[in-house]
């Protein structure tokens, strides 16, 4: 910046960059004319005095007089050109010409490493270009009168008005533990009220706040969930705290607090990848199929609890996703848990979370449980069924009363939760067999939907391949091969014991068997193609046999040969069941395994043996 950029203004540069990188939680850097730089913190605290590329950002910048906001470094035009490219390890930046008696001295910039500063600066675009608009006129008055008492009180005050426009909530204090600085969302989380911060000692009114320790240690901490007492009762958010430092000497500390309503939301939007859809993407035209979306449509209006019945690969998920869609908590967290899928001894923190020092590994600060991120929201509980008996009771509690208490804890919290539950089990005999709370059968079998498997709404089968077929090869960027006849025929015949999940498994392999424009028999998977294969009859039964693949009874000729025909699926089926019957006996156990070897439910195993008259 020629003859004015001396020594004192590159020191009074330094400092400032220091605080808005410190309050901002990003770097800042300045670039003379000579493209050399002046000052910087972060990776570039250590590049002062280096020169700049010629080919950057900071060079169009100064040339076009225009600022320049990059969000995207390694698709944007201005950084494809940078000889540095490879090498720069930025993710976002916003850049400010600065000049002085009308002729350019250089360029200032909040830059961002991180995707979480990507993310803030996207979201807050604006304000921080104002931001840095307003630093660039103090440094320029700065470079022209070397005033640098007047600049720093502008910079106070232009700081001031970024800080009251960032979201978090921002509190710092002095070495004295004074505060010197408060937004207005610190204000709001630590319930403040009208009351002004500024210029007292924190410990009047927050004795407990954990960033008064790190004056004494001068050891940070990042996302710590706080819980402490206050004159407005007792507070709870996520907090990060950051010591101030000056000369290697702690001066002060700052933190940034969190709402625990924001910091539920966050979690779920980064863990919950599949969008919630409305009723209509659940693709059928089944009677039974509507039956089922008619009622799970009716009971997304209420608050009632649902109960969703169905095989495994059904959709139940599809299904309690689009209840909450369409209920008024649509736009609240859709938060899900299979129950079978998480061991016994972790399910109950992970449904009602964990305290601190709760267990050996336990995480610092404790975590928040399903229950407390769905707060507002709906809770699906898939495979309810495998939830053990004594957590099943903590559940009934949580269902009856909205209470929650964390693993390790003492303190109860009331939470606004809707669940929604699921299981392929029949929990009707398992409360028979005294394997699930009967209490709790009632509580969660308010509105009990029943999802019906594929092989009951066959004419879904064809449409659901097609949607599928195209879904997968866009996916692959390839042309949707047609089905041939044949290929259809036995789609349509298959069992499908792995229901709607398995036939989508299907499409996919099919685009990969299938290399040209039609799909035949021989690109179905060879275990669907040798379940529907003719069997040896057994000797107890020589007019037809259980294929043991897809449970179905095949005709044989008179001399054992295949005669090609397949009976209808209702005969081969009752025969199937009458056949498992009479191997395995009729005891309810005995049904169970039966089902289970069918690919049935036990609630669908004892409907067809009704209905088949095989009682």
């Amino acid at each position: 910046m020629t003859s004015i950029m001396e020594e004192r203004l590159q020191s009074f540069l330094q400092r400032v960059c220091q605080a808005v990188a410190t309050v901002l939680q990003l770097d800042v850097t300045v670039v003379d004319h000579q493209l050399r730089r002046v000052a910087g913190t972060g990776p570039y605290a250590a590049q002062v005095g280096q020169p700049v590329p010629p080919s950057s950002s900071f060079a169009e910048v100064m040339r076009t007089g225009k600022p320049r906001i990059i969000l995207h470094p390694r698709e944007d035009p201005a950084c494809q050109s940078c000889e540095a490219a490879t090498e720069c390890q930025e993710t976002c930046h916003v850049s400010y010409p600065l000049e002085a008696a009308d002729r350019p001295i250089g360029v200032l910039a909040l830059v961002g490493f991180t995707r979480e500063q990507q993310q803030r600066m996207s979201d807050q675009a604006p304000q921080y270009l104002a931001f840095i608009e307003q630093m660039a006129r103090l440094v320029e008055n700065a470079a022209e009168n070397i005033d640098i008492a007047r600049a720093l009180q502008e910079a106070r005050d232009q700081l001031r008005g970024v800080v009251e426009a960032v979201r978090e909530g921002i509190i710092a204090v002095d070495a004295q533990g004074k505060v010197i600085c408060c937004n207005r969302a610190a204000a709001a989380i630590l319930r403040l009220g009208d009351v002004d911060p500024v210029g007292r000692q924190l410990s009047e009114f927050l004795p407990h706040a954990p960033m008064l320790d790190i004056l004494s240690t001068g050891a940070g901490y990042v996302n710590r969930e706080v819980t402490i007492p206050s004159p407005a009762g007792t507070l709870r958010h996520m907090s990060t705290g950051t010591p101030l430092l000056s000369n290697g000497s702690v001066v002060g500390a700052v933190a940034l607090l969190k709402s625990l309503e924001e910091v539920h939301q966050m979690a779920y939007d980064l863990s919950e990848g599949q969008p919630d859809q409305p009723i209509d993407h659940i693709l059928g035209v089944a009677p039974s199929l509507q039956q089922a979306k008619q009622l799970a449509l009716r009971a997304a209006s209420g608050s009632a609890t649902v109960l969703l019945l169905g095989e495994s690969g059904t959709g139940k998920e599809l299904f309690a996703r689009a209840i909450h869609y369409h209920s008024p908590r649509g736009t609240r967290p859709f938060v899900a848990v299979n129950c079978a899928a998480v061991p016994e001894d972790l399910l109950e923190s992970e449904l009602f979370g964990y305290e601190e020092g709760a267990f050996t590994g336990a995480r610092k600060g404790g975590k928040p449980g399903k229950f407390e991120l769905a707060h507002g929201g709906t809770l699906f509980l898939d495979e309810v069924a495998d939830c053990s008996l004594r957590l099943q009771a903590k559940l009934l509690r949580a269902l009856d009363r909205g209470e929650v208490q964390r693993v390790g804890g003492t303190r109860v919290l009331t939470v606004d939760v809707r669940v929604v539950a699921a299981t392929n089990k029949d929990l009707e005999e398992m409360v028979r067999q005294r394997e699930f709370r009967e209490d709790l059968y009632f509580r969660l079998n308010v509105i009990p939907i029943q999802i019906p498997p594929l092989r009951e709404r066959r004419t879904d089968v064809l449409p659901l391949f097609g949607h599928f077929l195209h879904k997968h090869a866009l996916n692959m960027h390839r042309t949707v091969p047609d089905v041939a006849r044949e290929t259809a025929r036995l789609l349509e015949q298959y069992w499908w014991p792995g229901n709607v999940r398995e036939l989508e498994n299907v499409a996919q392999y099919v685009l990969h068997a299938c290399r040209g424009e039609v799909v035949e028999p021989q690109h179905l998977p060879p275990r669907l193609l040798r379940s529907l294969q003719p069997a040896e009859p057994p000797a107890q039964a020589a007019h037809g046999a259980v294929c043991s693949a897809c449970h179905g009874v095949h005709t044989t000729g008179a001399g054992g040969g295949d005669s090609g025909n397949l009976i209808t699926s209702a005969e081969w089926e009752r025969q199937a069941i009458a056949d498992g019957l009479r191997r395995l006996g009729k005891t309810p156990r005995a049904k169970e395994i039966l089902a289970a070897q069918l690919g049935m439910s036990r609630s669908t195993i004892y409907r067809k043996i009704k209905e088949y008259g095989l009682h």
